[in-house]
């Protein structure tokens, strides 16, 4: 049996997803599973959640929001999945229609909540799967390892960066996706220097993502040279390998608090404008 899984979710939303996805995996345990989303967000998930990554903007999606007959490629290419279950398009019927044709059974729904929703985030992707999954609670803890490839490349970025084994790791990170969700800098910076001070053999990695540029810097001029360690915009396998590293993490609502937790890394993460139950 092949599942083919449309994701176009951020980081933290693909790891929030996962207990349904395990919910799928545990009624078709033989099945091969393969998830389209963004390539780079989608790195440090594997087995045995998924068997296959495919990134989304390669497969032929615009055409299901076109009316008309699609092209019989298309047509062979999604019926060579047995079941698909699409976290996009559902806002469109002409997709929902185009892609009901192909496959009546589809999974097509949204995940985002509506206003005054209740459910955690996870609870509203189990509940999206449909009537085969009705009732299915399924809120377990998301655990994802780094394979021994990734480790290893995480090992010699750290030593290339200065980093001696025998001293600790502890990551911070001051960002997030959106600047309402950042605990101010200033705090980010003061817990830097406590911890320098009181940590002892600890090396500190300052994380920032993709539109956080500079944001490491702000906290390494605070500090006394060689206390810490920037972490660019890396990609996210190595920054999975980094944190995996790590005795604790410490930052902001972001996809990459939801990967240190799913690493099960002892995390402190900062938590603004959401609703507690999401």
């Amino acid at each position: 049996m092949k599942i083919l899984i449309l994701h176009p979710g951020g980081l933290g939303d693909i790891i929030l997803s996962l207990p349904a996805v395990a919910l799928v995996r545990k009624r078709h345990p033989s099945a091969s599973i393969t998830m389209a989303g963004n390539i780079d967000h989608l790195a440090p998930v594997g087995r045995p959640y998924i068997d296959r990554v495919v990134a989304l903007a390669t497969l032929p999606l615009h055409r299901l929001h076109s009316a008309g007959d699609l092209p019989e490629e298309d047509v062979q290419f999604w019926k060579s999945y047995d079941r698909i279950i699409s976290w996009t398009g559902w806002g469109n019927s002409t997709f929902v229609h185009q892609l009901k044709r192909l496959h009546p059974h589809a999974c097509i729904a949204s995940w985002h909540p509506g206003a005054g929703e209740q459910r955690h985030v996870a609870q509203i992707f189990i509940d999206s799967l449909g009537p085969e999954f009705q009732g299915a609670s399924g809120l377990q803890p998301v655990i994802l390892k780094v394979d021994r490839v990734a480790d290893a490349d995480a090992a010699r970025w750290l030593i290339g960066q200065g980093w001696r084994s025998t001293e600790r790791l502890i990551a911070l990170h001051p960002g997030a996706g959106s600047e309402v969700k950042r605990w101010p800098l200033s705090r980010f910076v003061d817990l830097a220097l406590r911890l320098n001070a009181t940590a002892g053999n600890a090396k500190l990695l300052i994380i920032e993502g993709p539109a956080e540029a500079g944001i490491s810097a702000a906290v390494l001029q605070a500090l006394p040279y060689g206390a810490a360690i920037a972490v660019p915009s890396v990609s996210l396998r190595l920054l999975a390998g980094l944190i995996a590293r790590c005795e604790i993490f410490v930052g902001n609502d972001s996809g990459i608090a939801h990967l240190a937790a799913a690493l099960n890394i002892p995390s402190v993460v900062l938590f603004g404008p959401t609703l507690p139950q999401h």
